[in-house]
């Protein structure tokens, strides 16, 4: 399997196994089936993986992402930032700049992603669900601000902003930003921050 179906088959596999029960179950947020052509319009164009309802009855648009337990020391949840390599001009800019979703739900597992170690996901070592719609928010305020060339590998604050540096992946495919979870709490609380376990 490749490496982009593998990471396919890991998320898809911790929606159902891990998600659903331990998170969307909690927050009674009931996910809620969309036609195939439309999900991947959505994810395509949207960066949105699911839709559910919560308990009023409300629609909630999510991305979802997870990782193994080899990124249990971090404390921060990541989104895509841009391909520059990408022979596509339109999708070199990535995840951060097409999402809409509602919310981020992003979480540590406590096993491995390869499909042979399946059996060892059994739970969330760390999971945190962001609102998204609040953090764009700050964003045009000036108040979530991207470094580019910055020698940081972490999130700082200055002048009451949250400062993210773009950091690269090391084969070079693409870049990402580190949203520190300790750092989003300190400056907004509960107001960016739906629910969390593990990061605070």
């Amino acid at each position: 399997m490749s490496k982009t179906g593998d990471d396919w088959s890991f998320s898809t596999f911790v929606h159902h196994k891990l998600a659903i029960p331990k998170i969307y179950e909690l927050l009674s947020w009931k996910v809620i089936e969309v036609d195939q052509k439309l999900a991947e319009n959505m994810d395509v164009h949207h960066g949105i993986d699911y839709m559910l309802v919560d308990e009023r009855g409300l629609s909630i648009s999510v991305q979802e992402r997870f990782r193994d337990c080899f990124y249990e020391k971090y404390d921060d949840a990541t989104l895509r930032f841009r391909r520059e390599s990408n022979p596509d001009s339109e999708r070199v800019r990535s995840e951060f700049y097409k999402i809409k979703a509602d919310y981020l739900v992003y979480g540590i597992t406590n096993g491995k992603k390869f499909f042979d170690k399946r059996d060892t996901l059994t739970d969330f070592v760390k999971w945190v669900v962001l609102d998204l719609n609040f953090l764009r928010y700050q964003f045009d305020c000036g108040l979530v601000r991207i470094i580019t060339n910055s020698q940081n590998t972490r999130c700082w604050i200055f002048e009451n902003a949250l400062c993210c540096p773009e950091k690269f992946n090391p084969d070079g495919s693409s870049s990402f930003l580190p949203f520190s979870i300790p750092i989003i709490n300190k400056l907004w609380g509960s107001s960016s921050i739906k629910m969390q376990k593990g990061f605070l």
